[in-house]
């Protein structure tokens, strides 16, 4: 079995104006997909199923941006932001460190005393097909995207700045952060996904592989999900 050992901090190509840059083109194609989709395919507001394909339509144009800019470094999108083998780490290893975290958020949770109200992500869920879209999206592509803008993109250069402990933690933050809105801002969620992405942090510089991370994402997701497609939305009308 090969030993653990942490990489050594990563010398990525690009840097915080590449950041900014990303985030202004997600940005603007966010708001220009969801006010298409609004006006012209009078699309639903509060339809996760419609949320779903507005944020896959943004994260193509992302990466369809970040494909221009990468190659002209004369890189390839994919090896760039990580995507490899796992490293020290088996597939059914890093399904175990999954399933497991998501056991002991769900633990903290209860322990943290995390109010029980209705989030801006549950009012997407009112209807059967959202829910299949966003469980789907949630247990496949959007672990994936998530690993390659975070811990693909954002981390490395986090991490060749301040260093590896500071650039993980940090980047653990805006991931935390991220999600607030869509959980109300529930302080527990955030320390919690904040946790969460400490973990696939950490798995990303053990490995050298956003690949290995995605999948710790997915295994995580998994359980969530997939309760949500038993159980729907519990504050829904009935």
């Amino acid at each position: 079995m090969q030993p653990v050992v942490l990489a050594e901090p990563e010398h990525p190509f690009w840097g915080f104006a590449e950041l900014f840059l990303a985030a202004a083109v997600f940005l603007a194609a966010l708001w220009t997909v969801v006010n298409v989709a609004g006006h012209y395919l009078h699309a639903p507001p509060e339809s996760g199923l419609w949320s779903v394909l507005e944020e896959g339509a943004a994260y193509a144009l992302l990466f369809l941006a970040l494909k221009i800019i990468f190659s002209r470094y004369g890189k390839g999108l994919m090896d760039s932001l990580g995507w490899s083998k796992p490293g020290p780490f088996s597939p059914r290893s890093l399904v175990v460190i999954g399933l497991s975290l998501s056991a002991i958020v769900a633990v903290l949770e209860s322990a943290l005393l995390t109010p029980n109200i209705e989030t801006p992500f549950e009012r997407l869920l009112d209807d059967p097909a959202s829910r299949v879209a966003v469980a789907l999206f949630g247990i496949s592509l959007g672990p994936m995207v998530e690993e390659l803008l975070f811990r693909g993109f954002l981390q490395p250069v986090l991490v060749s700045v301040i260093g590896v402990f500071p650039g993980i933690l940090l980047t653990s933050i805006f991931f935390g952060a991220l999600h607030l809105t869509q959980n109300a801002f529930i302080w527990q969620s955030g320390v919690l996904i904040m946790l969460v992405g400490f973990v696939l942090g950490t798995v990303r510089h053990v490995s050298g592989s956003t690949r290995a991370s995605t999948i710790v994402h997915m295994a995580y997701n998994s359980l969530p999900f997939l309760a949500l497609l038993v159980d729907g939305n519990p504050f829904a009308k009935k």
